[in-house]
């Protein structure tokens, strides 16, 4: 008996070994990647979960991703060659640009959201009743806040209030101060905000909803970027993990539960319920869109680029007008027939 046990024992720390080995002569052979995610490990970022586990290694690519703390981070961490590739909002993108003309910016290789998901609530307490009767009313976010940022081109292009009253505030206090009434209104990415206020009890009468978009703000959302110096040094490297990273995407779409799961395991605490409706409302309103139907997922106009910029530039007050040439660039887009959904 012990003999049989022990020679099981040495096959088995064989095989483990011989595992190991392998498992290590394929990260030799792989390029590396350093990637930086906008955000914590939610539902949205299940395409890229998934793809660090099924099609980046395919593509012999090791992958290490890092969860985020916001666009405007992660940005300038790609930008400082901290790490190779990241995610993050486009319009902080362009003000980053803008701001620091000395500075090469990342470049945007492949748009994840063709919307920007950024939305105000307003508390149904607050008398308001839409984004043109907020004068004088207090609105609150972090400094941060895409939404935030935004708001003077939603005032430009929407039927909004431009005298409301903005509050700083951090991420964890933004549903409990809008549930509590001290502000009368917030800004935050629909699909993290939504579920944010549902977790706390908060009902869908008790507020309201108003997309950007729908006012006509038509910019990008989160876009995959990349290090400039990084990119013209690893072409190669870029176009696989753009290739990789779609194919990952048509498959959360495909089946948002089965990648949902990659969620679950990299962030043991999270609900798997939760996440898979914080995927399915990213991918319903922001990823599967009108537009991305018609022209496939992960499209990049160049004249959709130039044309934000210009209103970014003049509602924002930016210093200086980036090219969209210098922040976005289409070469490592999959085929047209391979973006189609």
């Amino acid at each position: 008996m012990y003999s049989r046990f022990a020679r099981w024992t040495r096959t088995a720390a064989t095989a483990f070994a011989s595992l190991i080995a392998v498992s290590a002569a394929l990260a030799q052979g792989s390029d590396n990647v350093k990637f930086l995610n906008d955000w914590r490990w939610e539902g949205p970022a299940a395409p890229l979960l998934m793809a660090s586990q099924t099609t980046f290694p395919k593509a012999k690519l090791n992958v290490t991703l890092t969860p985020g703390t916001g666009s405007a981070a992660t940005i300038a961490k790609v930008a400082s060659g901290e790490f190779d590739m990241g995610l993050g909002d486009f319009s902080a993108l362009v003000e980053f640009a803008a701001k620091n003309p000395t500075i090469a910016p990342p470049v945007a290789v492949y748009v994840l959201y063709e919307r920007n998901p950024a939305t105000l609530f307003i508390r149904t307490a607050s008398g308001a009743k839409g984004p043109n009767q907020l004068n004088g009313k207090k609105l609150g976010a972090p400094a941060f806040d895409g939404g935030r940022k935004l708001w003077p081109a939603y005032v430009a292009i929407a039927d909004a209030s431009a005298g409301a009253v903005w509050q700083d505030l951090a991420p964890a206090e933004r549903e409990a101060a809008f549930m509590a009434g001290k502000v009368d209104a917030i800004t935050g990415f629909y699909f993290t905000t939504v579920l944010n206020l549902e977790a706390k009890g908060m009902s869908g009468r008790d507020y309201s909803s108003h997309r950007f978009y729908e006012g006509g703000l038509r910019l990008y959302g989160n876009v995959v970027m990349v290090n400039a110096a990084y990119l013209k040094a690893n072409p190669k490297t870029v176009e696989r993990f753009v290739r990789g990273f779609h194919s990952a995407v048509k498959s959360t779409i495909r089946d948002t539960e089965a990648a949902v799961k990659y969620v679950k395991e990299k962030e043991p605490t999270s609900d798997e319920r939760t996440e898979w409706k914080r995927a399915r409302l990213a991918i319903d309103q922001f990823i599967v869109t009108p537009t991305v139907e018609e022209q496939g997922l992960g499209t990049i106009e160049l004249k959709r680029v130039d044309a934000a910029i210009k209103l970014l530039v003049t509602t924002m007050n930016l210093p200086a007008i980036p090219s969209a040439a210098a922040i976005a660039t289409t070469e490592f887009l999959p085929s047209a027939s391979e973006r189609k959904l």
